[in-house]
This record gives structure tokens, sequence and C-alpha cells, in this order.
């Protein structure tokens, strides 16, 4: 795809959306939340505690994913043949430069799975078992939120942002962390936070930090309560947050999901 039809093709996803998203409130509460389809609790909002399974295109909770594994081990089944947490197919370890993963992705992709476009994306930025290239994984983007995929509209935000594969150009990324936003990205609603503190627009910060923290990120909550120690924030709105926050924390909280934590942690440390 030549430069001139990926800006032509995100000039119209971008129109497109804006004309979907006119009516939807910016800043209304995110409520559409994911389950993961074994535990069927909300899944993790931390991108590291989940992963995107190639084998039947869903996404879960690394909890299930080690339990899942340590019920494997213990039946005598190889590392290489353990089954899906989900789908219990044998399925690639995920690595990056895992072939299998991204043949399997491929089959996703042919049937329009937008999660798949995503992961794709990030194989084509990182070189993970494609050739590099920061224009396919862009490509890859765009088809993702052109099948409905509101942490795609963020990605694309971020490359205007950062001048990946395009030019760039702030108003642009605004335009779809804004639409990634109105679509209940929660990754928009961050990426929005920090752009506006860094331009000082703290009323807007806050906004978009509380709904961030309310959907159970304890980072934004901290930042929260930095912004009320600055006096940048009331007490009664920093005590609402707080309790909304830790009532979304409580709904992906599980004794498998502080397994898999632990074991993660414990390896980060050796």
């Amino acid at each position: 795809m030549t430069t001139l039809e990926l800006e032509a093709r995100l000039d119209n996803l971008l129109s497109t959306a804006q004309e979907e998203t006119k009516d939807n409130d910016l800043f209304a509460p995110i409520v559409d939340r994911e389950e993961c389809p074994v535990c069927l609790q909300t899944l993790p909002i931390r991108e590291d505690e989940t992963l995107f399974m190639s084998c039947c295109g869903k996404k879960v909770c690394c909890g299930c994913i080690v339990k899942s594994k340590a019920v494997d081990r213990n039946n005598g089944i190889p590392y290489h043949k353990q089954k899906c947490a989900f789908c219990r197919q044998p399925h690639s370890i995920q690595a990056i430069d895992d072939m299998r993963h991204i043949k399997a992705l491929k089959k996703l992709m042919k049937k329009n799975s937008s999660d798949a476009f995503v992961a794709m994306a990030l194989n084509y930025k990182e070189g993970g078992g494609v050739r590099q290239s920061e224009t396919k994984s862009l490509e890859m983007c765009i088809r993702a939120a052109e099948l409905g995929h509101p942490n795609a509209y963020a990605l694309i935000g971020q490359y205007f942002n950062k001048g990946i594969a395009v030019g760039q150009d702030m108003s642009k990324a605004f335009e779809f962390w804004e639409v990634g936003a109105k679509r209940g990205s929660v990754g928009a609603h961050n990426d929005l936070a920090i752009s506006h503190k860094r331009c000082g627009n703290i009323d807007l910060y806050i906004k978009h930090m509380k709904l961030v923290a309310c959907a159970g990120d304890q980072g934004a909550m901290n930042s929260l309560m930095n912004a009320y120690k600055d006096k940048l924030l009331s007490k009664d709105d920093l005590t609402q947050t707080l309790r909304a926050c830790q009532a979304s924390q409580n709904e992906m909280k599980s004794n498998d999901r502080d397994n898999y934590v632990a074991i993660r942690d414990k390896v980060k440390k050796k």
C-alpha cells in the first residue's frame, strides 16, 4: 500500500468512525468489559496478564492458562503438546517468532477476527515471525479498527503521536484516541489523559484518568491520589473513584490470577 493509499484509508476510517460515534459521550463510564471465556470473570486490565489464543481466537486470563498448564503437566503432557485452556486443542507457546502462531493468526484474519489483526500488527511492528514492517503493522491496525476493535484506534493514535509509518500529527492522534475512547477503549482514555496533562489541560487529564481508574487500573488510581495531594482533585471525587476502582479490581481478582502474578514476579527477580 502506497503512502497516499494509506493516508486515504486512514482519513476514510476516521471520518466514518467519527460519524458513527458523534452522539457518544466521551466521558461515559466504561461498562462493556470483556470476560475470560474460561473462568467468566472480567479480564485483567493489564495486557501482560491476558493472552490471545491463536488456536481458537479467544483472549484468556493468564491465571486460567497457568492452571490449565499445571493440569496438563500433572497428566504427563509434554510442554510443547500442552492444550489451550479454552478449546483444549494443542497450541503454540505464543512466542513472538513462532511460525505456527503466525499461521493460526492468518486463518483467524480470514474470518475477520479483529483481535487477530491486532496481534498480527504487533508481530509486524516487532518483526516476530514476519518481516518487520511499520507500514504493514499500521495496515493491520486499520483493518482491526474497521472491524470495530476499540483498542485499534488507540494504537493508530500512537502511530500518529510518534510518527510511525505516518507523519507525526498530534491532532490526528487526539482524533483517533477520542474515537477509541468513545468506543470504550481504556487505553485510548489513558493516552488522552497523558497527552492532556502534557498540554496543561489538567481538568481533561483528571476526567480521563478517573475513567481509567474506575476500570480498575491501579496506576491511574495512584496518579489521582497524587493529583489530590496537589489539590487538583476533591476528596469526594477521590473517594468515589477509589471505591469504583476497588470494585472493578474485585471483579478481576481470583486465586489463579494471584498465583500467576506471584510466578511472574518470581521469574522477574531471577
